[in-house]
């Protein structure tokens, strides 16, 4: 198979990392079940990344989206297939697939993204506290008009 190129492979004929450093609760499986679900294009644009081991497709990066397209009775998913890795390749990009790198600007989260969206995406509402407290606070002093000071003695404004 040619390197780089999206091939659509069986999920039968796919072998899931048996060492998979990335774990998921329920909840979270369940909410990647749905995402993929109301967005099945979104594999195809991240799709598996698979190491072909003398004709055994083992999956290096995506195991829990084949665990999710498995459970939604799909019977292939989106993969790119690559031979002949070195081990600390295939380990290397295991990891770097599975690592997040920086952290969110709960700001432009609060201000630019519906929460729905938000927790549908994987977002906890403990991890989202703080931007929903935030939007909260500036819609409640928006609602409120600023009381004018004025001088005891004179009536002018302070």
């Amino acid at each position: 198979m040619p390197t780089g190129i999206i091939t659509k492979l069986p999920i039968s004929k796919l072998k899931l990392l048996e060492n998979n450093p990335r774990k998921i609760d329920k909840d979270q499986f369940q909410k990647l079940t749905e995402s993929l679900l109301r967005d099945p294009d979104f594999l195809s644009n991240r799709p598996v990344l698979v190491h072909d081991v003398d004709g055994v497709f083992i999956v290096y990066a995506g195991n829990q989206r084949v665990r999710a397209a498995k459970k939604l009775g799909w019977k292939e998913v989106p993969c790119i297939v690559e031979s002949n890795l070195m081990p600390d390749t295939v380990e290397r990009r295991t990891l770097l697939d599975n690592k997040t790198y920086g952290t969110f600007d709960f700001d432009i989260l609060a201000n630019s993204f519906d929460i729905d969206v938000m927790l549908e995406s994987g977002f906890t509402a403990d991890e989202l506290v703080g931007a929903v407290q935030d939007i909260e606070t500036v819609e409640e002093k928006e609602e409120k008009p600023e009381t004018v000071k004025k001088c005891p003695h004179c009536d002018g404004i302070l």
